[in-house]
């Protein structure tokens, strides 16, 4: 938590050192993500705090069970999970290069990053 309360406090002084509109929006987009995410782990951290159980609400529960899921799975199916994530990293990549001003780029970059955090853990469990 405290890492994202510092990036937020940082983001929050950076708007007022920005010199051009680019530069304001794109420290407000980072001070915004990095309340939310804030706001999210304070969430968390309340409700188990109050019931001692996990809300799960938070983007890094849902990680944690897909590395639980990539991890049960047999070494084929892991091979051919690799050859998968390499084939949809190439094919989005190449479509946020063709199109950067598309609708729906923000989230292609999002299972871009997705994907190559997948891809990062199948390649450890790999032994590449």
């Amino acid at each position: 938590m405290n890492a994202a309360y510092d990036a937020y406090k940082a983001g929050h002084e950076s708007l007022f050192s920005a010199k051009t509109n680019d530069q304001v929006y794109d420290h407000a987009r980072l001070t915004v993500e990095n309340y939310l995410n804030n706001r999210l782990i304070w969430d968390e951290l309340n409700y188990f705090k109050k019931n001692n159980q996990i809300l799960g609400h938070h983007p890094i529960f849902s990680w944690m069970h897909r590395v639980d899921e990539i991890r049960r799975l047999k070494i084929g199916d892991l091979v051919n999970l690799k050859i998968r994530l390499e084939n949809n990293l190439v094919r989005n990549r190449a479509a946020v290069r063709r199109s950067p001003n598309h609708p729906e780029t923000g989230k292609r970059k999002d299972r871009i990053a997705q994907m190559q955090h997948e891809l990062s853990e199948v390649n450890r469990l790999l032994n590449i």
